[in-house]
């Protein structure tokens, strides 16, 4: 029976055991920004079948609008009021309006599935709840703060500890190492009388000549130091210019939302007005049309800016790291 203890190893034992505890730290924030890259992919899917759902909604509200306006325009001609130029654009219009519909159906389908397959399921789900509306982001009072707390920085910080205990492992080589051994035996030779002896010593060792091994050691250690700060530097400065151009990205986003949200309004009330002057013959045809395909096509943008909003944001919080 033996037994080995370390009592002294010039302070190697106690760097090696932060230097784990250093890279465990990395490994967490490794994982918490795969982590929030996956949520990040999950949230796109998810916004994806938010926007097709709704543009199915916007395109069967289009193509019945058509429909009325081939009913209008028809009564119109039948009545010589307007020419056939007019009728056939106006069902051009309307079959263009149905192959959107058409269109929009099968994109839902694809954003289902994707869906599914961001949450790890084989059959999508028929329809998801929830409406896209991103809130406007708190001012950005504090870049530094934010970044700070970002997994990239919190990697880049850890590193350093890490290098720095990884300088304490190569000296303390250079320092002798001191162990207490104990060891006890019990022998016989023919099974009837047996011997015991036990020992008890402390050993310590140096080393001589390396060949100036250790200090080449310790000089690279010395380097690795060094990187891992101007990695440090170079990593908070490029967040801080990232995470600036995110959050200006959410921010327009939302703001550029709320300006065509008025917009659609305003095109609403035009082609209100424009309707009723075109039933009583004071509208041409030629203005009555741009203002509807005004209205449409804004109706369009004012969804295709309300999945930009939520998508701004949600890349917002992956920066984060949230």
């Amino acid at each position: 029976l033996s037994l080995d203890q370390d009592l002294f190893a010039g302070g190697g034992n106690l760097a090696r055991r932060r230097r784990a505890m250093a890279q465990l730290e990395i490994g967490n924030q490794q994982y918490r920004s795969t982590l929030s890259d996956v949520e990040l992919r999950t949230r796109l899917a998810y916004i994806e079948v938010l926007y097709a759902q709704d543009l199915v909604d916007l395109t069967r509200k289009i193509e019945e609008r058509r429909r009325n306006n081939v009913r209008l325009i028809q009564l119109r001609f039948d009545g010589g009021r307007e020419n056939a130029g007019s009728l056939a654009r106006s069902k051009a219009q309307l079959s263009q309006a149905e192959y959107e519909v058409r269109e929009a159906e099968r994109a839902l389908i694809f954003a289902l599935r994707n869906l599914a397959a961001a949450i790890g399921r084989m059959d999508p789900e028929p329809g998801a709840s929830g409406q896209l509306q991103a809130t406007r982001p708190t001012d950005l009072t504090d870049l530094k703060g934010l970044m700070e707390q970002t997994p990239d920085y919190s990697i880049a910080l850890t590193q350093i500890e890490s290098s720095k205990q990884g300088m304490k492992i190569a000296r303390s080589d250079r320092f002798p190492s001191i162990s207490f051994g104990a060891s006890a035996s019990l022998r016989s030779s023919d099974y009837d009388n047996y011997n015991g002896s036990w020992n008890v010593g402390l050993n310590a060792s140096m080393p001589l000549y390396t060949g100036n091994r250790l200090r080449s050691e310790v000089a690279a250690a010395k380097e690795r130091i060094i990187q891992s700060e101007m990695d440090l530097m170079d990593t908070a400065n490029s967040l801080m210019a990232s995470l600036q151009n995110q959050w200006n990205s959410y921010v327009d986003a939302v703001e550029n939302e709320s300006v065509q949200n008025e917009l659609f309004e305003a095109e609403q009330l035009r082609a209100e007005i424009s309707t009723a002057k075109y039933k009583q013959g004071l509208l041409s045809y030629e203005d009555w049309d741009i203002i509807e395909s005004n209205l449409i096509n804004q109706g369009k943008t004012q969804l295709q800016r309300r999945r930009t909003s939520e998508i701004e944001a949600a890349r917002w919080k992956n920066a984060l790291g949230w």
